[in-house]
């Protein structure tokens, strides 16, 4: 059975890469839209895939990376990620992924929830590393909207979900979480 986990983990692994390279084969063609909705459902598609990998490959996401340095949560904030969040909150986006976080309010889930945010961070730095790519190959065939629309969506959906995962994670350190 583990046997046949890994290989459901690498077909899908491959699957997902295959639906970039179409995207990028489609974006070098000029074919389809290249706007705004173009970038939201390529980020989409990618977040759909990546809930994949990390279910079926569970990466022990440990390591040095993961701690949160003492000056980084000033600099997050100074991005505005504290606003970012408000934005979650207001589109209904925290309450939607609270369960699936593992958070129920109480001390002794907290182990639970800060695993979450490693996951939700290693996730959207796979993600940005892929947007950013398709962002550049985009700039380098001359398509300048999908670029531009690829970049801005990569930041909002990519960037400061990491940004607001590791401030997340510096309130559960200070409290001796992770």
């Amino acid at each position: 059975m583990p046997e046949f986990r890994s290989h459901l983990a690498w077909l899908g692994t491959l699957r997902g890469l295959l639906g970039v390279v179409a995207v990028g084969w489609l974006v070098a063609r000029g074919v389809g839209v290249q706007g705004p909705l173009f970038a939201v459902a390529v980020h989409i598609a990618l977040m759909r895939w990546a809930l994949f990998v990390l279910r079926v490959v569970r990466p022990p996401l440990r390591g040095d990376w993961f701690r949160v340095r003492h000056w980084e949560v000033g600099i997050y904030r100074a991005l505005g990620v504290m606003r970012y969040r408000q934005l979650l909150r207001w589109v209904g986006w925290e309450r939607f992924r609270r369960s699936a976080q593992g958070f129920s309010g109480q001390r002794a889930s907290l182990v639970t929830y800060e695993r979450a945010t490693r996951e939700a961070e290693f996730s959207h730095v796979l993600l940005a590393g892929i947007g950013f790519g398709l962002m550049l190959a985009a700039a380098a065939l001359g398509r300048w909207n999908a670029a531009a629309w690829l970049l801005a969506t990569n930041l909002f959906f990519q960037v400061y979900p990491v940004l607001l995962q590791r401030t997340m994670r510096a309130r559960l350190q200070r409290l001796g979480v992770g």
